[in-house]
């Protein structure tokens, strides 16, 4: 399994204060000695500078060593260069290995550079030894050349001290040997010009050594610095590919890994794995966050335990993750690692004393040969995933291409929502809600329909959730709600209107006061507005929803809770707010004539409602057998196609003036159904 962590900090340079104690500059002096035991990272800034006053160092010992053969030929003779050939072949060859070593381009190794800077301190030594020896065989040659030969020397030694600098040892050494047995010789020789020649480098020497242990120490805080900079951005780099939560990589560091994957020369099989726990939500609400993430924490270390050869787990957010598997022999072998992913929740999670079973959404998606980017490869998981949660199974989804068809027609729709010349096209239809104990028109539902030239028939329960996850409901709801009360405007004031909000609109802090704003826009009483909303709706936010709803029943708005039976937290809900009305979902109300206790079952939801106080609208009222049971049953209200199907809004009008007239009709016979009326059978 693939992982990651902060490089770790073996070792810091201490910053030198300006003044520090004797004992603390002599073990600073002996540490700059000793360059084996430096860090890693001091040593290569050593060598890289190093390599870089290589060719002057050379290029300067030949300067001085030519012109000192060009002195001294005429009284030692040709066995003067010696020296200078020896050390031309030694710069040749040295120059040339470092030379072949940047055409190779290949990064040394840190044995390689400890190897390269001893054949540097050795080759220092040999070349700063041999110079003396020769310079002192020509200054033996007459009186004249002891005057001139060690300042040739050195000038040399200072040079090439100043040159090794960021290699003190070496540098050490080549001040030592270059300098002290001149300066000896000198002061021995009686004469005193010379003495004081030899004085004067003496007195000098120390002072080019201090100046390059200040050198080196200064190049040792700037390391150190570096050093810190580099573990600061490991770090941030660390928090930046980590899930604070679980520890796992998140998405930026598995879209990286990806890309990188699909990059790589020669490419490897890959597969992508996603997981989404189901009802996860539900969880964290009903026993807390920190229960929440104790089960997320848990599900990221049992990814992390699965021991897969080049795969990345990863928390991509909230309670979705996924796995990445780098280098699968086959399908069948990418199979077998999600069965294995999806059998991380087979065992139970326990926290603080309660046992949870998680279940998950897996889907698959396997390499392809077209696929180049991460981004296909992981909407085509995606798409697997969320259609393994549609189908409630257990088992691993794995992509088909026809799975693109919903989501490209889902993007058209979105497409479609965003454009109001194409939203113009939604309609409202207007179905009746019938008193059942009069059989007259009490209130109409607006129901939206769309009918678009491209993508043909696109109902409400399509496209409202795309709506509501694209953020779009609230001018879309704002605009179908004028619309219906336009429509209204045109029906006697006793007929209500009865309009459906979303779940997406509920949780909307301001829905109350644009909705009071619209009717009092259109003139329209609050009173004969009923509001629908599902239980659905309220799950998301239920303060939220509570507040508004609230806020709405003070404007005069009634609140009708709508398909009822249907969940399972109804009765939750009508304890935390007064309805003005029940509307009972169609499961209830379908099979009532083929099963007892189906009939059983809608008495006892009747007798909650009755106890509330709440007046009960049956829907879906689809024969007379249903019918009669209901209004037998004394169901407040009825809704259905055997009364009546969605009407435009000339045929609603035609309805209520048709009431109005069935109702005045003094010879007409009580039990006469709405569904025998003209309009309402359009």
């Amino acid at each position: 399994m693939v992982v990651s962590s902060i490089p770790e900090r073996k070792e810091l340079l201490p910053d030198s204060p300006s003044v520090a104690a004797p004992s603390s500059v002599l073990a600073r002096f002996l540490d700059s000695l000793f360059h084996w035991r430096s860090p890693d990272s001091l040593l290569i800034e050593q060598f890289r500078i190093l390599r870089l006053q290589l060719p002057a160092m050379y290029l300067t010992i030949v300067i001085n060593v030519l012109f000192l053969v060009f002195v001294s030929t005429p009284k030692v003779g040709n066995s003067v260069f010696v020296m200078p050939a020896f050390i031309g072949l030694v710069m040749v060859v040295r120059l040339g290995t470092l030379a072949w070593r940047r055409t190779r381009k290949t990064r040394r190794t840190i044995s390689e550079i400890r190897a390269s800077m001893m054949i540097t301190l050795f080759l220092a030594g040999t070349i700063t030894t041999g110079l003396y020896a020769w310079t002192h065989l020509i200054g033996l040659s007459d009186v004249q050349s002891r005057t001139y030969v060690p300042l040739f020397t050195t000038l040399s030694t200072i040079c090439c001290a100043i040159c090794l600098a960021s290699f003190p040892l070496a540098a050490y050494m080549v001040v030592a040997v270059g300098t002290i047995p001149i300066s000896f010789s000198l002061m021995l020789t009686g004469d005193t010009v010379l003495t004081s020649m030899g004085a004067n480098i003496l007195l000098i020497a120390p002072l080019i050594v201090a100046m390059i242990y200040r050198q080196h120490q200064q190049l040792r805080r700037l390391v150190a610095s570096r050093s810190e900079i580099a573990l600061e951005k490991a770090k941030a780099s660390h928090l930046a590919y980590r899930d604070s939560l679980t520890g796992l990589p998140n998405r930026r560091r598995f879209l990286d890994e990806l890309e990188q994957a699909l990059s790589a020369l020669p490419r490897s099989t890959l597969a992508i794995v996603m997981i989404d726990l189901d009802d996860f939500k539900i969880i964290n609400d009903m026993h807390g966050h920190q229960t929440g993430d104790a089960l997320l924490c848990e599900t990221a270390r049992r990814f992390e335990q699965l021991g897969f050869e080049n795969a990345l787990p990863a928390r991509l957010g909230g309670d979705e993750f996924a796995v990445l598997l780098n280098g699968v022999d086959s399908l069948e072998h990418a199979r077998r690692c999600a069965a294995q992913i999806g059998a991380v929740f087979d065992q139970p999670f326990v926290f603080a004393g309660q046992t949870f079973r998680l279940q998950a959404s897996l889907g698959m998606a396997y390499d392809r040969p077209d696929v180049t980017t991460a981004l296909p490869l992981i909407n085509q998981a995606d798409l697997a995933m969320y259609e393994a949660k549609r189908r409630r199974d257990d088992a691993t989804c794995l992509f088909q291409p026809d799975m693109e068809v919903p989501i490209r027609r889902r993007m058209q729709i979105e497409q479609a929502l965003a454009t109001p010349a194409e939203t113009d096209l939604i309609l409202l239809y207007f179905q009746p809600v019938i008193d059942a104990a009069t059989g007259r028109i009490d209130a109409f539902e607006a129901l939206a329909r769309w009918t678009h030239p491209t993508l043909g028939v696109i109902s409400p329960a399509e496209f409202i959730p795309i709506a509501e996850q694209s953020r779009m409901t609230g001018p879309l709801t704002l605009h179908l709600l004028s619309m219906a009360l336009r429509a209204a405007a045109s029906w006697p004031p006793r007929i209500g209107l009865s309009f459906n909000l979303s779940g997406a609109e509920l949780n909307s802090p301001t829905l109350a006061i644009q909705l009071l704003a619209v009717l009092d826009a259109h003139g329209f009483d609050p009173g004969r507005l009923s509001i629908e909303v599902t239980e659905t709706a309220l799950l998301s936010d239920f303060m939220t929803a509570r507040a508004a709803l609230c806020a709405l029943q003070d404007g005069g708005v009634r609140i009708l809770l709508d398909d009822f039976g249907a969940g399972y937290a109804s009765i939750g809900y009508l304890r935390e707010i007064r309805f003005d009305g029940i509307k009972l979902d169609g499961s209830l109300i379908s099979p009532l004539m083929e099963s007892p206790r189906a009939i059983d079952l809608l008495v006892g939801v009747l007798h909650l409602c009755l106890a509330i106080g709440a007046p009960v609208t049956a829907e879906m009222v689809e024969t007379a057998g249903q019918h009669d049971l209901l209004c037998a049953l004394r169901v407040q209200k009825l809704q259905g196609h055997f009364l009546s199907k969605p009407l435009t809004a000339e045929q609603a009008i035609h309805a209520c003036k048709f009431d109005d007239i069935r109702a005045a009709g003094k010879g007409l016979d009580r039990q006469l159904r709405l569904r025998s009326a003209g309009p309402l059978h359009s």
